[in-house]
C-alpha cells in the first residue's frame, strides 16, 4: 500500500511541475501546455507523455496524421503494454542483450530507409543515432517483455477440426474470402560456380578499397554507401553497434576481435562474400564494428556456356529420355530444391502453393501458360544477388480462384479461429488483471472511449 502511495503522490507532483505557461490565456487548458509528465500508473509502471509522443512521431514517420482520437489511442496501447510489462515482471520473464539491439536495428534500419538517410533521420527525431538508441534500448526492452508475456498467455491454444467447421458453418457465404489462383511449381537450375579468378578479383577490389579508407583518403562511410553489399549496414556508414558475441559468423566476429580498436582487418571471407573491418568499440561480450562486404559476381561467359547443357536438358524432359527428378538430381545446382526433387518452397508459411501476386512475374510467366505436369522452356534469370541463372520449371499443381472453404483451405479458416480464441483469451486476462491491479489515469484522459474499462 506505501508503494502504491508514493506512486500516487508523485503522480500529482509530476503533473504539477511539468507544465510550462504559454500566454496570457484566461482558459486552463490553453494556459498550460504539457511538456511531459506521468500520464497513468499501471501496478509499478509508469506511463509519460514523452511516450504518447514518440508514438506521434513514429506515425509521422511513416506518413500518418495523428490528433487526439489517435492520442486516446496510443495511451490505451501503453496501458495494455504496461499491465503485460507488470505481470512479466511479476513473473520474472526476461529477454536478452542480443534480442534488444536486434529490435533496435531493426526498427533504426527501417526508419532509415523510409526517411533516405542516416542524417535525415536524425534531423527528424532531434538526435544522433548513439542518442537514439541510448534513449530507446530501455522502452524497447520493456515492449519486448510485454510481447513475452502476451505470448505466454495464449501460446497453447489449438482450435480442433470440430471448431474449425464450426466456425465455416456460421460464417455468411458473401463473407468467405475470395482466394486467389495458387501454384505449385518444381526447378531446375543451373549456375556456374564462381571461379577463383572472379573471387581473386573480388579480393584485390576490395583490399583497393580497404587501403584508400586506411590512408584516409576514402571515409569508412563512403567506402560502405559506394561499395557495400550489406543492405543492413550499407547507409549506416557500414556499422553494427554493441553487437553480443556469437551473433555473427564466426570469421566476422574472428577478425574483429583479431583487430585492434580503431584498427581495419585484412580482408576476409565469409559465406556471405569477401569484407574488411573497423573495430570501434570492443567491452567484454559486446563489440561494434564497421564493413563494407563485396560478393564475387558469376562469370557470364561461364553461364553462357551452360545453355547448351539446359537445352539439351528441355528436349531429354520433352521427349521423355529422362525424368524431371532425375534431372533435377543430376543436374541442378540449387541445393534447397535439389533435395525436395526440385520442389520450391513457400518462405512465408513452409507450404508449397503460391499465390499468384506471390510470385515473380518472371516466373509466374513461364508457369501461367502450362498445364499439370508440363515444363516451361530454359530462360535466364537473375538470383537475390543479381548473379545469371539457367532454370526450367514444372508446374506441378493449380488451384483456381475460388471461395475459402476447409477442404482446400483448412490451415486459413484453423487460423481465424485460434485466433479469435487468443483474442478472447486475452481480452478476459485483460478485464481480470484490470481488475486486480492499481490503474490511474489523469483527468483528461479519462474520457477516452476505451476498448476496455481501464478507468476506474
Amino acid at each position: 500500500m506505501l508503494r502504491i502511495t508514493l506512486l500516487f503522490a508523485f503522480f500529482l507532483t509530476s503533473s504539477v511541475v511539468t507544465f510550462a505557461q504559454p500566454g496570457n490565456s484566461t482558459n486552463l487548458s490553453e494556459k498550460y501546455q504539457l511538456i511531459d509528465g506521468i500520464i497513468a500508473v499501471v501496478g509499478d509502471e509508469i506511463i509519460l507523455n514523452s511516450s504518447i509522443e514518440d508514438r506521434a512521431l513514429q506515425e509521422r514517420l511513416q506518413g500518418k496524421k495523428s490528433g487526439q482520437n489517435d492520442r486516446c489511442k496510443f495511451i490505451e496501447e501503453l496501458l495494455f503494454e504496461k499491465l503485460l510489462l507488470h505481470n512479466a515482471k511479476i513473473d520474472s520473464l526476461e529477454v536478452t542483450d542480443g534480442q534488444i539491439m536486434d529490435e533496435i536495428d531493426r526498427r533504426l534500419a527501417y526508419y532509415v530507409q523510409m526517411l533516405g538517410s542516416v542524417e535525415a533521420f536524425e534531423a527528424e527525431y532531434g538526435k544522433t543515432v548513439s542518442e537514439w538508441k541510448a534513449d530507446f534500448t530501455e522502452p524497447i526492452k520493456d515492449q519486448l517483455l510485454a510481447q513475452s508475456m502476451q505470448q505466454s498467455i495464449s501460446q497453447e491454444i489449438r482450435a480442433t477440426p470440430a471448431e474449425v467447421m464450426e466456425y465455416f458453418e456460421n460464417t455468411p457465404l458473401d463473407s468467405l474470402p475470395l482466394i486467389p489462383e495458387e501454384i505449385s511449381y518444381s526447378e531446375i537450375v543451373l549456375q556456374p560456380e564462381i571461379s577463383e579468378v572472379q573471387k581473386q578479383a573480388v579480393r584485390t577490389t576490395l583490399d583497393s578499397i580497404r587501403n584508400l579508407v586506411a590512408s584516409g583518403k576514402l571515409s569508412m562511410t563512403l567506402a560502405a554507401t559506394r561499395y557495400s553489399e550489406d543492405p543492413g549496414s550499407k547507409y549506416k556508414g557500414g556499422c553494427y553497434e554493441n553487437i553480443r558475441r556469437g551473433a555473427f559468423v564466426a570469421e566476422f566476429e574472428a577478425a574483429v576481435f583479431d583487430t585492434p580498436l580503431n584498427g581495419y582487418s585484412n580482408v576476409f571471407e565469409t559465406d556471405f562474400g569477401y569484407h574488411f573491418l573497423r573495430v570501434t568499440d570492443t567491452r567484454g561480450e559486446l563489440f561494434s564494428a564497421c564493413h563494407v562486404l563485396m560478393k564475387p559476381k558469376v562469370d557470364l561467359f561461364a553461364l553462357e556456356n551452360l545453355k547448351s547443357t539446359i537445352d539439351s536438358l528441355h528436349v531429354a524432359l520433352e521427349t521423355g529420355g529422362i525424368s524431371f527428378d532425375t534431372a533435377v538430381l543430376s543436374n541442378s545446382t540449387r541445393t534447397e530444391s535439389k533435395n525436395s526433387k526440385g520442389q520450391v518452397v513457400n518462405s512465408r508459411d513452409g507450404g508449397i502453393m503460391f499465390g499468384v501476386d506471390e510470385l515473380d512475374p518472371n516466373i509466374y510467366f513461364l508457369l501461367e501458360p502450362l498445364v499439370e505436369g508440363e515444363v516451361s522452356i530454359p530462360v535466364q534469370l537473375l538470383d537475390e544477388d543479381d548473379n545469371g541463372y539457367w532454370t526450367i520449371l514444372k508446374l506441378d499443381g493449380r488451384r483456381v480462384a475460388h471461395r475459402a472453404n476447409p477442404k482446400d483451405d483448412y490451415a486459413l479458416f484453423q487460423s481465424q479461429v485460434e485466433n479469435n480464441m487468443r483474442s478472447k483469451e486475452m481480452n478476459d486476462w485483460i478485464q481480470q488483471h484490470i481488475s486486480d491491479t492499481y490503474i490511474r489515469i489523469i483527468p483528461s484522459y479519462e474520457g477516452c472511449l476505451y476498448n476496455m474499462d481501464w478507468v476506474k
